[in-house]
């Protein structure tokens, strides 16, 4: 009886307790996994409160008659320096201000290049590149453009020069020429990247009017230029993407292996397409051209320990298939986090996106292999708008905060085939996304008279800078980013 009695308890109470136990367990992972995931949503939520709190208290400036802006902040410091164009009388002059009150003040202008008047307003097709060294020296570059043989140079023999400045940007030392040995043609585009050790990297575009045009158009490359003694001499150049877009912007960082990494629009010009007449755009009916190739975003990467001389082929951030026949001065967006993880902005046109036309952003966790599900920041209302660069930079939460002009509703203006213009009131669309991809906060940061296209950012400590162009003037926001403890 005792015998039949435990084998009663050992059939049904040791399962039943075994069941009891499983279920428990098991619903208490569910708990736990539950209040983990309300913690993440919390947090989420609590990051995103902070965004839009730190942008509504943002601190706002002009600086009237100038354009084309490019901001930095220094770290040191924490003082915030503008570069800008000027035109004045027959020329133009490059300026740079500094502000150490996030804007109410700024400092008296200064000029850059060393002699007066002898900037080509009209031939500055994008920002200064605008770099700081660890101990606050400053480091600009810009165009010189020759007009003087239009049949070999329809846009001019452009070349990039650099300035630096070791007393804060009182004064500049006298301007040279960073890369005189490359192909003569079109250096453009600029971005600069400089190490905690004071070394400089400088991606470009290189356009080569000795070498015939191919299905692409004027061969064009990236270049990285570099100097190991803070702008005292450079190095010759070395190709980072041996085909690229011919005006669309680069840019370039150093990772957290110390190499170098750049990323522009290739030119995939062994991937094209024949056009028909019912599908060519307005521009191909025009230059009466029969083919389209490929221009998607690529990153790479150097492969020599951080000397920028030899790299990585160009990796597609994303399948976009975008067949295009001229440049769409477009340009990417890139930083890294500091977690080392990768961020990446960018615009396609392709109708094969995965969620069409406009713009998109990925992350990269394996330094620029491989690539995330691009997500959409904003997605065209109509087929086409004027092109637009991303700027990316990413905050002390490691954030990537995104800002881009909406050109969406803008015209031709009437002098368009003389000066490539445009009229009506565009928008600065600002989207911050955190670190795992969630959309923080997504829209319109302000409007105006903003036609033009680059509307340049920066991130330095707990301070993100946005530079822009609204008419005749340079416009600046300053937005603090510092957490508050019990929000996080």
């Amino acid at each position: 009886m005792k015998k039949d009695l435990y084998y009663i308890i050992g059939v049904l109470v040791i399962p039943s307790f075994i069941v009891m136990f499983y279920l428990f367990t098991s619903n208490n992972y569910q708990i736990s996994f539950g209040i983990e995931q309300d913690d993440s949503i919390s947090k989420i939520k609590n990051m995103a409160s902070l965004i839009n709190a730190s942008i509504a208290n943002s601190t706002y400036s002009t600086i009237t008659n100038a354009t084309t802006p490019a901001v930095a902040t220094d770290d040191k410091t924490g003082s915030t320096y503008v570069v800008y164009f000027r035109g004045e009388n027959d020329g133009a002059n490059v300026y740079i201000q500094r502000t150490n009150d996030s804007g109410r003040t700024f400092s008296e202008p200064v000029r850059i290049n060393n002699i007066e008047g002898s900037v080509q307003l009209d031939s500055q097709w994008s920002p200064p590149a605008l770099g700081i060294g660890p101990n606050s020296e400053l480091y600009v570059v810009w165009y010189n453009a020759d007009h003087s043989n239009p049949d070999k140079f329809p846009y001019g023999q452009v070349t990039l020069r650099f300035a630096k400045s070791t007393d804060g940007g009182q004064t500049f030392e006298r301007a040279i020429n960073l890369a005189p040995n490359d192909p003569a043609g079109e250096q453009s585009y600029p971005f600069m990247a400089v190490s905690k050790d004071n070394r400089i990297f400088i991606s470009y575009l290189n356009l080569d009017y000795s070498q015939k045009d191919n299905n692409a158009g004027t061969p064009t490359v990236v270049r990285v230029v570099s100097s190991n003694d803070g702008g005292k001499t450079f190095g010759n150049s070395f190709i980072a993407d041996k085909s690229a877009c011919q005006c669309c912007a680069t840019v370039v960082a150093i990772g957290p292996d110390k190499e170098i990494y750049t990323s522009s629009r290739s030119a995939f010009k062994n991937v094209s397409m024949t056009l028909e007449n019912y599908t060519k755009t307005e521009y191909q009916k025009q230059q009466d051209k029969d083919v389209a190739v490929i221009r998607d975003v690529t990153v790479e990467h150097s492969t020599d320990g951080g000397l920028g001389k030899k790299f990585t082929d160009p990796i597609p951030v994303n399948n976009d298939k975008w067949f295009m026949n001229g440049c769409p001065d477009a340009g990417p967006g890139m930083d890294f986090d500091s977690k080392g993880k990768l961020h990446i902005a960018w615009f396609t046109g392709s109708e094969t996106a995965p969620k069409g036309q406009g713009f998109y952003y990925a992350h990269s966790a394996d330094k620029g292999m491989t690539f995330s599900e691009p997500i959409p920041i904003h997605l065209l209302s109509q087929q086409w708008i004027p092109p637009t660069t991303q700027y990316l930079v990413t905050d002390n939460h490691d954030n990537s905060w995104i800002v881009f002009v909406n050109s969406e509703g803008l015209k031709k203006s009437s002098t368009y085939e003389e000066d490539f213009s445009y009229v009506g009131n565009g928008t600065i669309n600002l989207a911050v996304i955190d670190k795992d991809g969630n959309i923080l906060r997504n829209g319109a940061l302000t409007s105006g008279d903003i036609t033009k296209h680059y509307p340049y950012t920066s991130s330095a400590d707990n301070k993100i800078v946005i530079s822009w162009i609204d008419g005749d003037d340079v416009k600046l926001a300053f937005i603090d980013t510092n957490s508050k403890g019990d929000l996080l």
